[in-house]
């Protein structure tokens, strides 16, 4: 099968085996076996996902299939061994950035760009004693097999839940044929007991070598546990034999990587230890061992055993466990003990060539490795401080725990790496490290990174298919589209990023240099800046980098203000939703009056709004405000507005109509947050309807034209001068450059953009463009009137020009 095909295929089978929610009737003991006639071969199916976290479907295979799904369902199983000996295919849905590099590849050429946190499937295979991998397309294939069998019986009710030990059996799928042309077959029957779960190798002599030993106080703890770190080049799985001297774990005896075709290296270290060969420099053996192996227990009973020495089977040893994370927390850290690449010395490895992404980007890595490293190992670089001079405070912990997930750490790092002085003449780390033999793309690197400064951009717009996010530099103004895979499938338009960016080959690379800011924050993070002093030049940003830092806390102030503010609606009312009920006598003539007023209008559904064009909304949005929804409901009139004031307002002359009665009144409060509720004052919500090009032109160049106009308009922000006005003096100039940088684009239905560089080139801040002359008098125009957009003037009860059919105000003019 076609490779692309193969895999569109299985995502979609994946899709229709999520929606069948097995989990909800199948818990993690029940099993399916799968019988594939054409390779002779048979599965056990456990399907995965308690709760719906996590679901998907492993696939035991291989003749110890049974015992091993009896070894991890049995409290009492072989412990260490039952999951290093499992041979496993199957799949699971995981958080898209924790699914390893080349599964999140594989998805990508599918045409999946989730974001980091969105499930996405991860398939994986395991063999016995080897490393879990990408499982290639024949195991693609039969996993595909199986998952439309088992979609296929359970659409047809056949697939029924059964434990291994249920006396009726289990239901077994015969799947044969093709994946295209699959016949499938459900009988239940029980599925065979193993004669032997394992062969336990026992190395020849040892237990001549043991006699007459001296015998040791206390208790020993063993096992052989799963090690996450691996050899370069070769797929096995080490196992790690741990040996503590006792249940407190305070002395560890062995701790040696053990391949898992190589079982008489594990007896062999016992017996070292014995012999005082190991940590443990005292010849002797103990009275008892615990082992968390039942494999290495069944062993060392026969070399020992004779000898008196009494070995007992433990499937959970808590402290060996503790002690194993330590241990591989720690071999993590150290590249030497986790090599990433082979090949020549760090050194002398040759630089990417321009156009090399993935060469640049694990060079890239492997300095962020050394950027961390010095982190740990130089405390000066997380001194009191140097912390109180990037955060303004020295509470690291308090920063760290709350902001651990925005990139901090990495802020910081790169902050205290490349910037930070102990004295005035001192050394940055970085000129330290250039001073060091580094490789040679590192070393382009970290200069690119030294003469690079830190800014507020704003995001232009983000491809997840070509792994790019352009950048609109707020503060000086240029434009930059950095290669960042992750971060173009998890970001938003609009969104200010602290940051700095820089270049190597034909690429741009981005490292965080502050918080994540929302779109409405970009003005006030950038005048936050300003105030404090910072020069808006390359210098003067590269010389105050630490004032970005700063900005963590006012994030926090910024949000905790917001969420404090009080909702209000354009009239200044507390927002708090009034739904009014009136008796009506007559429904046909209170229809009449409601219609003969002017402030009455009928929508296309019969719905009828109530709206005004006097007071302080309607003079700040300069035309019409919708005040609130009247429904007619056989003998009753209801009435929804968004504050006690405006239903005083309507009252003063619903009360008036004849034969209309007050009844009661409801209220609910209005939750910013939801998703119901439309923005304040504006004229309803739009229907549903399908944008042309052409429409989407006219929507752009409308707004094109209001942003035009603004320019020409007083505004409170610039102390009541236009913007145009305050391009008079250097100070305004840089105020309203900013304004405009900063400006978010509108959000709705289709992408709209401020034109920001026709505003700039208008008032001449593009450094090329001598300001243009203001607009002739008379231009504006009152709201739902639009000249010269469509060649006339078109009132809002009027068919829309753009051809939809609509009326003006639910199309272009809504």
């Amino acid at each position: 099968m076609d490779h692309k095909k193969l895999i569109d295929d299985l995502l979609k089978t994946v899709d229709q085996f999520n929606d069948r929610k097995l989990w909800k009737r199948f818990s993690g003991v029940d099993c399916v076996g799968v019988r594939l006639p054409d390779r002779n071969e048979s599965l056990l199916a456990v399907v995965m996902g308690g709760g719906g976290q996590e679901c998907g479907v492993s696939l035991f295979r291989g003749p110890d299939a049974g015992a091993t799904v009896r070894d991890l369902f049995d409290p009492a199983g072989s412990g260490d061994d039952a999951v290093p000996d499992a041979d496993l295919l199957g799949f699971s849905m995981e958080p898209f950035g924790q699914i390893p590099l080349d599964g999140q590849e594989m998805l990508r050429q599918a045409g999946m760009h989730p974001r980091h946190d969105q499930p996405a499937p991860q398939f994986m295979v395991k063999p016995p004693g080897h490393q879990p991998r990408m499982p290639g397309d024949a195991e693609l294939e039969l996993l595909l097999r199986v998952l439309r069998g088992m979609v296929e019986a359970d659409q047809k009710k056949l697939l029924k839940p059964a434990t291994l030990d249920d006396e009726c059996g289990i239901c077994i799928l015969t799947v044969d044929g093709a994946p295209d042309a699959l016949q499938v077959a459900l009988t239940r029957a029980p599925w065979p007991r193993p004669a032997e779960s394992y062969r336990f190798p026992v190395a020849s002599g040892k237990s001549a070598e043991l006699r007459g030993l001296p015998r040791i106080a206390g208790t020993w703890l063993a096992g052989l546990l799963a090690s996450p770190t691996g050899v370069e080049g070769d797929e096995r799985m080490p196992r790690l034999l741990l040996v503590a001297e006792d249940e407190t774990g305070e002395r560890i005896l062995q701790a040696t990587l053990v391949m898992p075709d190589e079982f008489d290296q594990a007896i062999g270290g016992m017996v070292n230890i014995f012999r005082g060969r190991g940590a443990n420099s005292e010849e002797g053996m103990p009275a008892e061992i615990l082992f968390s192996s039942r494999k290495l227990c069944s062993a060392m009973q026969r070399i020992v055993g004779g000898e008196g020495v009494v070995c007992r089977y433990e499937p959970d040893l808590p402290v060996l466990h503790k002690i194993a994370e330590h241990i591989f927390g720690h071999m993590a850290q150290e590249p030497e003990l986790n090599p990433v690449r082979s090949g020549k010395p760090a050194k002398d490895a040759p630089i990417p060539a321009p156009d090399d992404l993935a060469g640049w980007k694990e060079a890239d890595r492997e300095l962020a490795r050394r950027f961390n490293k010095s982190m740990e190992v130089e405390v000066i670089l997380s001194s009191a401080r140097a912390v109180k001079r990037y955060f303004g405070e020295d509470d690291i912990v308090r920063y760290f725990e709350e902001h651990r997930e925005c990139g901090i750490i990495a802020s910081y790092a790169t902050w205290a790496v490349l910037h930070y002085r102990a004295t005035k003449t001192g050394k940055t780390h970085a000129e330290k490290m250039l001073a060091m033999e580094l490789p040679q793309a590192q070393a382009i690197l970290l200069r690119a990174r030294m003469d690079s400064h830190p800014t507020l951009y704003r995001v232009a717009k983000h491809d997840a298919r070509a792994g790019t996010v352009t950048l609109e530099d707020a503060l000086l103004g240029r434009t930059v589209t950095v290669h960042d895979r992750m971060m173009s499938e998890n970001i938003d338009d609009g969104l200010f990023l602290a940051a700095q960016t820089f270049a190597a080959g034909n690429f741009h690379f981005l490292d965080p240099a502050g918080p994540p800011l929302g779109a409405g924050m970009g003005l006030e993070a950038a005048e936050f800046l300003r105030d404090e002093g910072v020069e808006l030049t390359p210098e003067g940003l590269r010389r105050d980098a630490h004032k970005f830092g700063w900005l963590w806390d006012w994030s926090d102030q910024w949000q905790n203000r917001f969420e404090s503010m009080r909702l209000a609606n354009m009239d200044g009312d507390e927002l708090l939703w009034h739904t009014a009920s009136f008796a009506v006598s007559d429904m046909a003539d209170t229809r009449i009056a409601l219609l003969a007023r002017k402030d009455i209008q009928q929508e296309e559904n019969d719905a009828l709004v109530w709206s005004m064009t006097t007071g302080k909304a309607a003079k700040s949005m300069g035309g019409s405000v919708l005040m609130g929804r009247i429904e007619l409901l056989d003998d009753e009139l209801v009435l929804t507005v968004n504050s006690a004031q405006r239903l005083a307002k309507a009252r003063k002359w619903i009360d008036k109509l004849p034969g209309v009665v007050f009844r009661n009144v409801t209220t609910r409060s209005v939750n910013p947050k939801d998703h119901e509720m439309p923005p304040d004052d504006q004229m309803g919500e739009a229907e549903p309807m399908e944008l042309t090009p052409d429409m989407a032109a006219g929507i752009q160049q409308m707004m094109t034209k209001h942003y035009m106009e603004w320019l020409d308009k007083s505004l409170p922000v610039l102390n009541g001068l236009t913007p145009r006005q305050a391009c008079r003096t250097a100070a305004g100039r840089q105020q309203v450059t900013l304004l405009i940088r900063t400006t978010p684009d509108p959000m709705g239905p289709m992408p709209v953009h401020v034109p920001r560089q026709a505003m700039l080139r208008a008032l001449g801040l593009d450094d090329q463009t001598p300001p243009s002359a203001a607009p002739p008098a008379g231009m504006e125009s009152p709201a739902m009137e639009m000249p010269g957009l469509f060649g006339e003037k078109v009132g809002r009860n009027e068919p829309c020009p753009c051809g939809s059919g609509r009326k003006f105000k639910k199309c272009c003019g809504h």
